[in-house]
């Protein structure tokens, strides 16, 4: 037996823009933790050995650093 489920195009078109909409807010997500990431690398890498030790950071650390913080891992 087979179970056949109908919708009317309405019901395709709307889920078709819910879907473009979640993977465009995804996207707009991403290019900001991007930004994010950016700055955040930007200001690390100008600061002097002395200040970075200060944070508890080396020179080789800033990577992981602005990673872990703009992508919130732990």
């Amino acid at each position: 037996m087979a179970i056949s489920v109908s919708s009317s195009p309405f019901e395709a078109v709307a889920s078709a823009f819910s879907h473009a909409g979640t993977s465009l807010l995804a996207i707009f997500e991403e290019f900001g933790r991007a930004r994010a990431a950016k700055a955040l690398y930007s200001e690390l890498s100008v600061m002097s050995d002395s200040e970075l030790a200060a944070m508890g950071l080396k020179r080789c650390d800033i990577s992981h650093t602005v990673y872990a913080r703009v992508y919130d891992v732990r």
